[in-house]
């Protein structure tokens, strides 16, 4: 596997520790996170099998090392690469001690996070969980065949949902949701019941199973690790333990090409600055992963890949399912805790949620009352700092134009952005896809988003922008 995407901080980094190894009686682990994976073994009246468990368990210590361990930073970037280095009891001790297994593992955490990390495993003396006792005389197998898909209560999962609910009008689905707290759990919730009205019957089952999860500061912790690189590794992780034990073979994940991609806004960003929660490299890499834990193959797939946001919302169109588009939220600050106002208007997600709205015409379900900033009106009274991310995409924005125009495209795109052809290659290795016609999807994808952006109504930028 590739190791291109290194960080240019290159100084010397101190070592963080966190020996996860001394477990309480109760093996919760307690003392360091907390996460309710009994949501799992109840949904299929199932008990976790060890190995899924010892995965749960290195999934959640990956997410509390994270959060725990916080970044230098800058005032606009993540600067601060991290050595970290996890001490973890697990039930199958022989099998997570393989060397290959960690070569896999730290691969792929430091994709995710670009930081360095390192495991070591201890066999585990601990009672087991509530998820891994609990099973019924009468086990609930999902109705086949199943599909099982990752659900956030985002637009594009919302999206996806419904366009591969009409596509698969025979098979029965599981929906698996992580959640750290309870206002993005009663979205998802509320989502999930008005398509359940109508799909659930006899033949079919809509199974929708929330997995709360967070970490527990010790006493007299000042701050934590706010990036949280970590949480799509969680996600589909979750994601992934949800589709074995369902049956599956695969799981599906929602989300836009322009945001799967994440490519860097301007050249002062660093790695650890583009979340990769389900870029293609990251599902390519964790299908690579999975397979070597699960012993089996278990493929993810997005089907919008190639897709803009806008482009994935014509399913709730079609559907005449607009109106569930105010159930949604995106903001990468939600929630705000202000009332009636639930996302912020100027982050990156806010501002791809209004871009695809619009150049989807759907701008009636999406009020500018719902943003605590309006970027289709005056921006002048927002402080500058505060339009950071609109400034930098509206850069990043006509870089691609300018790379779009030339006479090779796709040569001019890898050249800018090198992470494109990194994908293409990878694509081909995985799926012997056919180059050429990765190059033509990419390059079709991005001239759609610079058009929609050149139709998209700012507000008044000029004077805000030469202070």
């Amino acid at each position: 596997m590739s190791m291109r995407h290194q960080s240019r901080d290159t100084r010397a980094r101190e070592v963080q520790r966190f020996d996860l190894s001394t477990c309480p009686v109760s093996a919760e682990l307690e003392s360091y996170y907390w996460v309710d994976d009994g949501q799992l073994s109840r949904a299929f009246g199932s008990s976790l099998p060890p190995r899924l468990a010892d995965l749960v368990d290195l999934t959640m210590a990956v997410y509390y090392a994270d959060r725990r361990a916080v970044r230098a930073r800058s005032p606009y970037a993540l600067t601060g690469q991290r050595d970290l280095s996890i001490r973890l009891p697990v039930r199958d001790f022989e099998f997570w001690s393989q060397d290959k297994i960690a070569e896999k593992l730290t691969h792929l955490l430091h994709w995710y996070t670009e930081d360095w990390w390192s495991f070591t495993f201890t066999p585990r003396q601990a009672l087991a969980r509530s998820s891994e006792t609990e099973s019924s005389l009468f086990p609930l197998p999902v109705r086949q065949p199943a599909i099982t898909v990752l659900f956030s209560g985002g637009l594009d999962s919302l999206a996806g949902l419904v366009a591969q609910l009409e596509r698969y009008r025979d098979h029965s689905f599981v929906l698996l949701s992580g959640r750290t707290h309870d206002r993005m759990g009663a979205i998802q919730r509320n989502l999930v019941t008005h398509r359940r009205r109508e799909w659930h019957t006899p033949s079919r089952e809509l199974i929708s199973i929330r997995v709360p999860f967070g970490i527990r500061k010790p006493k007299g912790t000042v701050g934590e690790e706010k990036s949280q690189r970590s949480r799509g590794f969680v996600f589909l992780v979750l994601g992934a333990v949800a589709a074995v034990m369902a049956r599956s073979e695969c799981l599906w994940v929602h989300e836009n090409g322009i945001g799967a991609v994440n490519l860097w806004l301007n050249e002062g960003q660093l790695g650890v600055d583009n979340a990769r929660g389900v870029h293609p490299l990251s599902l390519i890499y964790m299908v690579d992963f999975l397979g070597l834990i699960l012993q089996e193959p278990l493929q993810i797939k997005n089907p919008y890949q190639f897709s803009t946001k806008a482009q994935m919302c014509q399913a709730l169109k079609r559907l005449d399912l607009v109106y569930l588009i105010r159930h949604t939220a995106s903001c990468n600050s939600f929630p705000l805790r202000i009332r009636g106002v639930p996302q912020c208007g100027l982050c990156t997600s806010c501002l791809l949620r209004r871009l695809a709205l619009h150049a989807a015409d759907f701008e009636h379900a999406d009020p500018n009352r719902s943003y605590r900033y309006d970027v289709k009106h005056t921006l002048d009274e927002i402080d500058e700092k505060k339009l950071y991310p609109l400034l930098a995409t509206l850069d990043h924005v006509d870089r691609l134009g300018t790379c779009l125009v030339s006479d090779a495209p796709w040569e001019t795109l890898t050249e800018t952005f090198p992470e494109l052809l990194e994908i293409q290659e990878e694509m081909v290795r995985q799926d012997g896809g056919n180059p050429q016609a990765i190059a033509d999807a990419y390059v079709q994808m991005y001239r759609t988003y610079v058009k929609e952006w050149e139709k998209f109504p700012l507000g008044s930028l000029a004077m805000t922008a030469s202070r």
